[in-house]
């Protein structure tokens, strides 16, 4: 069977597909025909693979396929909520004649870890994992996306940004009660993401008595000119994702690490307050010393939902 394999993340906004050889170590600069196509270009997820497919070279063999999606993939009928998307796995195989092995987004990014470089890597404070106990992946999008894994390698699957958001102070309340107005039930996806930007910008403003509302690409352009408004919403961003981030960590018991992910989180490195991040991360009362001890990083790396399909597949062949 040919060693060459297609690895895709297909998230809500953007579609990111590569070859790679089987024979080779999991890295950036092994991805091959590499393309980014925009979801809502295409009317499902057939039609987007296939225009992917299209790209590929007449002669190429795959023998293997490995897609991360934004959504639950234990059972055969797939559901893409920042997508819209559904479809059945088997179905989709057998359209396209291709066997293809469907994994959570964020079994892909925990998956991923393994591949990235020491300059990939920003770690806030001093701890350092050891690589023996449990690790966590969380990271904002047009969704948020968590996962963690055990030390042999066993990827834990979760759906945890549809949890509830949790306010750490009398300031977080408030923005709660104004995106209650908007939200029956407000999940921590609702404010740690793009759109969860965008909602917290309006609530924000509604407490200052005015309307106002902008995308969240205007918002972090805002913020990264020198806005005083725009800062104010993406410390409050920050602050709740860190909590979040410790609120993981406590919850799987990712005592050797957690690692925040995404291109959105490094479009906005040059306005977050590192050291406090760390600080709300480690603000935990009782757990303080827990969590002071667990390490935190943010990862800078390019295409790691790609790699940590690769590394899946790595992984599974030895298996």
């Amino acid at each position: 069977m040919s060693t060459i394999a297609i690895v895709a993340d297909i998230g809500g906004t953007n579609a990111r597909f590569a070859t790679v050889d089987l024979t080779e170590k999991p890295s950036v600069e092994r991805l091959q025909h590499l393309r980014k196509l925009r979801c809502a270009d295409y009317t499902d997820i057939e039609q987007l693979i296939r225009a992917y497919l299209a790209t590929l070279p007449a002669d190429a063999v795959v023998g293997r396929f490995c897609i991360c999606i934004a959504g639950a993939v234990e059972q055969d009928e797939i559901y893409m909520p920042n997508r819209g998307w559904t479809f059945g796995q088997q179905a989709l195989m057998q359209a396209l004649g291709l066997p293809i092995r469907f994994i959570n987004d964020f079994t892909a990014q925990v998956h991923s870890i393994a591949t990235l470089q020491p300059a990939e890597i920003e770690w806030l404070g001093e701890a350092r994992p050891q690589g023996t106990r449990v690790f966590a992946v969380i990271g904002p999008g047009t969704g948020l996306g968590v996962g963690a894994m055990t030390p042999r390698h066993e990827a834990i699957p979760s759906e945890g940004g549809h949890t509830s958001f949790a306010p750490q102070n009398p300031h977080q309340l408030v923005l709660l009660n104004a995106l209650w107005e908007h939200q029956r039930r407000v999940e921590i996806e609702h404010v740690l993401s793009g759109p969860g930007l965008e909602r917290l910008y309006r609530a924000n403003a509604q407490l200052q008595g005015r309307a106002a509302q902008l995308t969240a690409p205007a918002i972090t352009a805002a913020a990264m000119q020198g806005d005083t408004f725009a800062l104010a919403v993406m410390q409050d961003f920050f602050d709740i994702l860190a909590a979040f981030a410790s609120d993981t960590a406590v919850l799987m018991g990712a005592v050797d690490g957690v690692y925040i992910v995404g291109d959105m989180m490094t479009k906005l490195r040059s306005i977050n307050d590192i050291a406090r991040l760390r600080e709300c991360f480690d603000d935990k009362e009782n757990y303080r010393a827990y969590c002071s001890r667990i390490p935190l990083a943010l990862v800078t790396a390019q295409d790691t939902g790609l790699r940590g399909c690769w590394r899946y597949l790595e992984l599974d062949a030895s298996n």
